[in-house]
């Protein structure tokens, strides 16, 4: 019976130490969780290197002793992404000694921290564009670090009538036309090569030059083949058979530099058409000397050697005593063979007008206005090329002479014409 007792309160004793041990139990788990679930995650970015603390404070400088990260001189704290009792980031900048030169001049010793181009502009050194350094603007600082900073400088590209101008510290010409954006074709004339190294404004002149492919088509002449006949008279012809005119293309590579056109080179030329000759019978039967003129009553000579009418009479200076009309202006000369307009050979006294101010078979009296030509009787039988002169070669008639030196002679003159 004691025995059963001595059991009996064994078994109630470890009831009990079962009930206390959960119970403590139940109390750690419970404070665990609480603890678990106040505490937050904060990323350390150490120049880069990162790392994550798991914290209950809110502090960052105590999250920082908690890491055991001690701060030292100059480093900096960036506590832009931190948030106390939240995940966060907290971001330190270590502070490095570095050397900076420009344009190759003496180092200067900085402080700098986290990245290259932010360590310049924290110690005042700015870049314009074109500088170049030797390391990437994101580049992370070390101890020790000799930055160097070339200043850029400008270059002058002049092209297409503008001016462009680049930055740049170092390079060759090549460089400066791909910053300018620059194209650049084969047959263009650049004043540099391109492998010019750069310097202080150095100006590059491009010229630009192009070839363009045009077509032209014109008319082929027409050769004459003469057959001699002597029953014609030397001033007299006949065609046979009419000339036709041929016709080709003719392409040019036309060369254009800065928009102006300096070459034009024939390259192909493509007949379209081959002209037929013209056959023409010509005359070798030599006319009697022509009369030279006709005698005036008071000896004095014309030039032409038409007959006047016996109804003309003169005054003292050679002008008709009667007339329709008269008419003031430039006479040029010609002399020559062949047939007038109207189809009568040419004589001294068959004048070439223009058929709309002189009809045809006008008759006429024609004296130069200086007194020295009496031209004499005329008739209008020809037509002049001088119709479409205008200006100071505006004609009024063209005299035949009976042979080149008088043509010369008289040349150019003024006359005038009297209407019959």
């Amino acid at each position: 019976m004691d025995t059963i007792k001595k059991i009996g309160k064994a078994i109630a004793k470890s009831k009990v130490k079962i009930i206390m041990l959960t119970i403590i139990a139940i109390f750690c788990a419970a404070t665990i969780y609480a603890a678990a679930a106040n505490s937050v995650t904060v990323t350390l970015d150490i120049d880069g290197q990162v790392t994550r603390v798991t914290t209950m404070r809110e502090d960052a400088h105590e999250i920082l002793a908690q890491a055991g990260v001690t701060l030292a001189e100059n480093d900096l704290l960036d506590l832009d992404g931190f948030t106390g009792g939240d995940n966060s980031v907290i971001k330190i900048y270590k502070a490095y000694n570095i050397k900076v030169s420009v344009n190759g001049g003496e180092a200067v010793s900085c402080v700098g921290n986290g990245s290259v181009g932010f360590a310049l502009i924290e110690n005042g050194f700015k870049l314009n564009d074109g500088d170049d350094i030797n390391y990437d603007k994101n580049d992370r600082l070390f101890e020790g670090m000799e930055i160097e900073i070339k200043r850029a400088f400008p270059v002058h590209i002049v092209a297409d009538g503008e001016t462009v101008t680049v930055n740049l510290a170092s390079g060759t010409v090549s460089d400066a036309l791909d910053k300018a954006v620059i194209t650049i074709d084969d047959d263009d004339i650049i004043s540099k090569p391109l492998d010019t190294p750069l310097e202080k404004d150095l100006t590059v002149r491009i010229t630009r030059v192009a070839f363009v492919d045009r077509t032209e088509t014109v008319e082929i002449p027409f050769k004459t083949v003469k057959k001699e006949s002597a029953s014609m008279y030397t001033d007299q012809y006949k065609v046979e058979k009419k000339g036709v005119k041929g016709q080709k293309t003719i392409t040019y590579s036309e060369k254009f530099v800065d928009g102006v056109l300096t070459e034009s080179t024939a390259v192909n030329t493509v007949v379209e058409k081959e002209p037929v000759d013209e056959i023409r019978t010509v005359g070798t039967k030599k006319r009697k000397a022509a009369v030279s003129g006709v005698t005036l009553a008071n000896g004095k000579k014309t030039i032409s050697t038409l007959t006047p009418p016996a109804s003309l009479q003169l005054d003292a200076n050679y002008v008709p005593v009667s007339y329709k009309k008269k008419i003031v202006g430039t006479a040029s000369a010609y002399s020559g063979g062949g047939r007038t307009a109207t189809g009568k050979g040419v004589r001294p006294g068959y004048i070439a007008v223009n058929p709309k101010q002189i009809p045809y078979g006008t008759k006429m009296w024609i004296v130069s206005n200086d007194k020295k030509y009496v031209y004499g009787y005329a008739s209008a039988e020809d037509t002049g090329g001088f119709t479409k002169w205008t200006g100071s070669r505006a004609t009024l008639c063209d005299l035949y002479f009976p042979n080149s030196s008088s043509m010369y002679a008289f040349g150019r003159r003024t006359v005038t014409i009297y209407i019959l």
